[in-house]
């Protein structure tokens, strides 16, 4: 296997600043017609409201199964039952890691942080090298953190724009009908270059199912709370109404499938 330090994803500073989280209320209607259900069923995504966020970084594409491979084989997760077996089947090594649950990608990055002697390239959003914190703490996003990192502060519904594009991203559209490397959507980037927040793999945040308006404080980000998690970003097969950067979806977080995956984020303040 290649060296640890190797395998690990550039990290990109988001800063912190304002942005509008959701979809506003009137726009249900809409995106029942675009995008199929009732507009009842975008009632979680509503009301659209402004939150604050202090800055953080986030992985600039998703976690590879290569590097999950490192923490199976320090016995802290099992491997994911898709690779049968204790490593990743080769052609799928370098693609990300699928088929785990939220306490595993959790235990993950408490895993990696623990980990001697790392370092991690840490960029601005304009691909300029930072120099990393003293103290690398490895997390899930929350779910805000994950939105403003895909949509940025101007509400756009795509990572690109307000228009889907099925060249621009791996949703069922896209007919690759499985996930893909890193760098294979340049043009879907988000307006921070964070690759693959439409499409391919749904991806954990750290983030209890509570209704919006999103607020730190009120027991959502709380790891030991029972209830659903957060996953953002839709899949490569599901329609494209699910890679909305607002879109939510939720499942219990001892549940797992060849679909769910997840992507780090550090903070940074």
């Amino acid at each position: 296997m290649k060296p640890l330090v190797e395998l690990l994803p550039v990290m990109v500073v988001i800063p912190g600043q304002t942005f509008r989280m959701g979809t506003p209320a009137r726009e249900t209607s809409d995106l029942a017609r675009r995008y199929g259900g009732t507009r009842e069923s975008y009632h979680e995504e509503t009301p659209q409201h402004e939150v604050t966020l202090p800055a953080f970084a986030i992985a600039q594409t998703p976690l590879s199964a290569a590097l999950y491979a490192y923490a199976v084989s320090a016995s802290a997760v099992p491997p994911p039952p898709i690779w049968r077996g204790p490593l990743p089947p080769p052609d799928i090594a370098h693609l990300p890691v699928t088929d785990i649950n939220w306490h595993e990608a959790r235990t993950f990055c408490v895993w990696l942080s623990c980990q001697p002697d790392l370092t991690v390239r840490l960029i601005d959003t304009r691909g300029r090298p930072l120099p990393p914190p003293q103290r690398l703490h490895f997390r899930l996003p929350t779910e805000a953190e994950w939105e403003h990192a895909a949509r940025g502060i101007d509400s756009r519904r795509f990572p690109w724009g307000d228009e889907f594009h099925p060249h621009l991203a791996n949703t069922r559209e896209s007919g690759r009908a499985a996930p893909n490397l890193p760098g294979a959507y340049p043009g879907g980037r988000s307006p921070y270059g964070i690759e693959d927040m439409a499409g391919n793999v749904w991806e954990w945040t750290a983030s209890l199912d509570q209704p919006y308006p999103y607020r730190p404080d009120d027991g959502r980000e709380d790891p030991n709370a029972p209830g659903r998690r957060i996953l953002r970003g839709g899949g490569y097969a599901n329609p494209h109404g699910y890679a909305r950067c607002a879109c939510r979806f939720r499942l219990q977080p001892d549940l797992r499938n060849q679909f769910l995956g997840m992507r780090l984020a550090l903070s940074v303040e």
